[in-house]
């Protein structure tokens, strides 16, 4: 018996006894390579063979996402994405919009790949593995112009709001215990309470806080770095390759200039030139970063994390730091 094996489509001829068999062609398949891939909870091949990152994201939610009036996409989170996408290997990315605490799900149910819309890690999202932090930022502290208070020892029987985030509302709980009382608002405009002197202040996550204050001429932020928090990538559980590439990928933006360039375009806010009065200072010179101005001025660049504890209060990232910008310095130590 011979087979002849015709162009895709066509009916293959055996011959049998002398006698011509049609035989129909194989039915096509059921579903891609990337379906089946997906189907067998491996979302990073899926990914990779449908070449489209699937990223769940809440619509118009500036810093991190928005689409400009030109209908231009762009935001942090959405430029970060592209780069993510782009070190797994796959060409483009592809938004799900949905409501922030539905966006879990859409991981979970197979709908998006990964999301990523100011998530802090939470374990209590059943199904949901992170990924290492892709913004390391801290809550702020925002009050009217012309307020007393300047730091959280102020805040002693003041009345605090919060954007109803479990993460803040826990912080404040766990740091600020003299307060009046805490209220807690959703939606965006939010900080109207603080500017209808509702609340005497509002402590809100830096990265939104910077975008939303714009519409508040009467606010301001007087301190950053309140804490220690970082935003990560969500993704469904038992995906280890998954999560090793994001990182991976993470790790190599951050090393970028093209990250701190990000960062300046999309959160920047200008540090504080003023100083208390007797502090040692440095201006920061082109070219200068924290680790060049530790091993100059410290004698060891490690020594960076000393000159960032005297200045996060005013700066709320390091990659904001800019030519011309007054650092507060340790003072020199007395001779004995």
């Amino acid at each position: 018996m011979r087979k002849f094996i015709w162009p895709c489509g066509v009916a293959l001829l055996c011959f049998a006894a002398g006698v011509a068999v049609a035989v129909p062609p194989p039915p096509p398949p059921t579903s891609d390579a990337s379906s089946v891939a997906a189907e067998a909870g491996n979302v990073l091949k899926a990914a990779q063979q449908a070449g489209v990152l699937r990223v769940a994201t809440e619509p118009d939610f500036p810093p991190l996402y928005w689409v400009d009036e030109a209908g231009k996409e762009q935001g942090f989170e959405y430029e970060l994405a592209q780069r993510i996408a782009k070190e797994l290997g796959i060409p483009k990315v592809e938004l799900v919009e949905g409501d922030y605490d539905k966006l879990p799900s859409l991981a979970t149910e197979g709908k998006a790949d990964i999301f990523m819309a100011g998530y802090v890690p939470d374990n209590s999202i059943e199904g949901v593995s992170w990924s290492d932090s892709y913004l390391d930022f801290g809550l702020c502290l925002i009050v009217p112009k012309g307020s007393p208070v300047k730091t959280i020892k102020q805040l002693k029987g003041k009345t605090i709001g919060a954007y109803e985030d479990p993460a803040a509302t826990r912080w404040i709980d766990e740091n600020i215990a003299n307060r009046k009382a805490v209220k807690t608002y959703m939606g965006p405009g939010w900080l109207f309470h603080v500017d209808n002197r509702e609340v005497d202040a509002a402590i809100y996550d830096y990265p939104l806080a910077v975008e939303e204050i714009k519409a508040f001429k009467r606010l301001q932020i007087v301190s950053f770095n309140l804490n220690k928090s970082s935003y990560a990538v969500g993704f469904k559980a038992g995906n280890p390759d998954l999560q090793q590439a994001i990182n991976t990928a993470i790790k190599t933006i951050e090393a970028s200039d093209d990250y701190a360039g990000l960062i300046k375009r999309y959160l920047p806010f200008k540090i504080s030139q003023e100083v208390p009065e007797g502090s040692a200072t440095y201006t920061i010179q082109a070219g200068d970063t924290l680790g060049k101005i530790a091993t100059e001025k410290l004698g060891s660049p490690a020594s960076w994390e000393i000159i960032w504890d005297l200045n996060k209060h005013r700066i709320p990232n390091p990659n904001l730091l800019d030519k011309g910008d007054v650092l507060i310095m340790p003072k020199a130590k007395e001779p004995l």
